[in-house]
Formats: structure tokens, C-alpha cells, sequence
């Protein structure tokens, strides 16, 4: 037998010894392991699932004549995490909106805003949608309860984001006006002014918000 076959077999018994030790320890090993991936596996397969029974849920209370059902339904969905929690939101927001129960929504909002789930560009799309909703409202209530809110909105909408720029500064532009104390005070407001100017003058801003922003400039400026 030469040194290579002496090598070989020494390695086996070894190799069969130190099996033959610790057979229960890789026996527990191996099982532990087989368990991990099988509780990933009933995991995987719950969060999929899961989803998937949001997703119907979702779909199926949106639509519903019962307003009373349709709001509880979106109510518990709501609870849950993900991105049908976020929708149902939205359409609790909307519901509430309608029923001018503007603290709610307000509520809701920053319960989407304030969670840690979502990246900027979901964050700034949110912050938009309730930017623009209230900003509306404060023009149809004449009231400028919301303002702060509207603010924090807006303040949320990344700059980096060149898709939003466009509607953050169209937003500032508004949220000003609703600031003015009176109408006539929009000619002799500087910041506001060069906030117009600003917007007018970027090249990342669509022809469209220039076009809204320059109608409600000469309308303030030829009262």
C-alpha cells in the first residue's frame, strides 16, 4: 500500500470516527436546519397567502352599496400592514372627506406619513394627495384651520424627486396665497412673488402647472 492509500484510509477513519461520535449533534443539526426552512417555507406561504385575502378582501368592500359595511371593512383592513393597509386608508380618507370629517382624515394621513414602511417616493406621493385635498378644502371652507397641515404635507414631498417638483412648488405657490391675510396684499408680497418666478423659470416643471400657476397670477394681480 503506498503513502496515498495510507492517506485516503486514514482520512475515512477519521472521517467515520468522528461521525460516529457526534451523530446525535448532526442528526439535531440537519433538524434544525430542515426546520428553519420549512418554518421560511409555512411563512413565505402565509404572507403570500395572506396578501393575496387582503387583496380580495380590498376589492370586494371598495365596491360596496353599504356604506356602513364598506367603512368598518376598511377600518379592519387598515389595521394590517402593507400596501393594501395604505389603500384602504386612501379610501378611508375619501370617505371621510365626503362626510367633511376632516380631522379624521387628517389622522389617517399622518398615520401613513408618519409609519416607517414606505420609501420617499411613496411618502411624497401620499403627502401630495393630502396637500392638494386639503388645500382644496381651504379654499371651498374659506377657512385656514388646515394650513400647518397642509405645510408638514408639503414639507414631506422629497426634493430629490425630480417627478414631484413640479407639484411641490405649485403647492408652495398655493399654500402661500392662502396665507395672504388679504387679496390685495399678493402684488407687494416679494417671497411669494419670487416663488412665481422660481416655478415659472424651472425647466423641470410641466407646461401644464405653469400654465394653472400663471392664470392665478393674473388674476391677483389685475384686482
Amino acid at each position: 500500500m503506498n503513502n496515498k492509500d495510507q492517506v485516503k484510509n486514514t482520512f475515512f477513519q477519521s472521517a467515520s470516527q468522528f461521525i460516529k461520535k457526534n451523530i446525535k449533534n448532526l442528526i439535531i443539526i440537519f433538524v434544525i436546519i430542515f426546520l428553519l426552512f420549512l418554518s421560511f417555507q409555512v411563512y413565505s406561504f402565509y404572507k403570500i397567502n395572506k396578501i393575496n385575502n387582503l387583496s380580495v378582501t380590498y376589492f370586494t368592500n371598495k365596491n360596496l352599496d353599504d356604506a356602513i359595511t364598506k367603512y368598518s371593512e376598511m377600518q379592519i383592513i387598515s389595521n394590517e400592514k402593507g400596501f393594501y393597509s395604505i389603500l384602504s386608508k386612501l379610501e378611508l380618507i375619501k370617505i371621510n372627506i365626503e362626510n367633511e370629517e376632516f380631522d379624521l382624515s387628517i389622522k389617517l394621513y399622518n398615520e401613513i406619513l408618519d409609519s416607517n414602511e414606505f420609501d420617499n417616493n411613496y411618502v411624497s406621493l401620499v403627502a401630495i394627495h393630502g396637500a392638494y385635498n386639503f388645500i382644496d378644502i381651504a379654499i371651498k371652507s374659506q377657512n385656514g384651520k388646515y394650513i400647518s397641515n397642509i405645510n408638514k404635507f408639503i414639507s414631506l414631498i422629497d426634493d430629490s424627486l425630480d417627478n414631484y417638483i413640479g407639484s411641490k412648488n405649485e403647492l408652495l405657490y398655493l399654500v402661500s396665497i392662502l396665507s395672504l391675510k388679504d387679496d390685495s396684499n399678493y402684488k407687494n408680497n416679494s417671497d411669494l412673488l419670487i416663488l412665481y418666478d422660481n416655478l415659472i423659470n424651472n425647466e423641470k416643471i410641466s407646461f401644464e402647472i405653469k400654465e394653472r400657476v400663471k392664470k392665478i397670477h393674473e388674476f391677483y394681480i389685475f384686482i
